[in-house]
């Protein structure tokens, strides 16, 4: 029993093929380690945080909700505030 010869075309298929299936096998192995606990970055106790990191937080927790709330309006304000004059907000 004699195999049928592989053209070239066949063999770069192939390779690619073999190719893809290698990065899609690395890609889930490098992202199975990924801790999946990320989430709001602690801030330190509750007593150390200042008024606009509580209120940052809670606007952040409300989602789409806080766009019409004017407390975190005031908030954001507050915010681009202290980001673009730091030395002027405090």
């Amino acid at each position: 029993m004699r195999w049928p010869r592989l053209s070239p075309p066949i063999v770069f298929r192939l390779a690619a093929v073999g190719l893809v299936v290698l990065i899609i096998v690395a890609a889930s192995l490098h992202l199975r380690h990924i801790p999946r606990d990320v989430g709001v970055p602690d801030l330190g106790p509750p007593g150390s945080r200042d008024r606009l990191a509580v209120g940052l937080a809670r606007c952040q927790a409300l989602g789409m909700k806080a766009d019409g709330d004017p407390a975190c309006e005031a908030i954001w304000a507050e915010n681009r505030k202290r980001f673009f004059a730091p030395e002027t907000a405090r």
